[in-house]
């Protein structure tokens, strides 16, 4: 089973409300891993990956080393949030074709 290892491309990436963070800006309890994970704001304890979502062990599409987040919105619809200033590998790309082979829609948030 997927862990998030050293990935904190979650912590980064994305607005949270509740700390008034912005997106593209690393969480302050984000040291290799959150700090207060067990205490967290329901925002951030409910957020699993599909990296984590799929039980698929291969760390090629964790987050941290593919450049993109996927994220699983809906039963037909992913959503691919690229991480700022990262390479978009191409085990990413393929994996967004894969979605979309398979029936999903893929929303891309951020710039590929």
């Amino acid at each position: 089973m997927p862990n998030c290892g050293t990935c904190t491309a979650c912590c980064t990436a994305f607005q949270i409300d509740w700390l008034e963070k912005p997106a593209h800006t690393p969480c302050i309890h984000c040291d290799n891993g959150c700090k207060i994970h067990d205490d967290l704001h329901y925002e951030c304890s409910s957020f699993n990956c599909s990296y984590i979502q799929s039980g698929v062990d291969n760390e090629n599409l964790r987050p941290d080393q593919c450049g993109i987040i996927f994220e699983l919105l809906k039963d037909d619809v992913f959503l691919a949030t690229v991480i700022k200033d990262s390479e978009i590998t191409d085990v990413a790309k393929r994996q967004m074709q894969d979605f979309k082979d398979q029936g999903y829609r893929v929303m891309i948030n951020g710039n590929l």
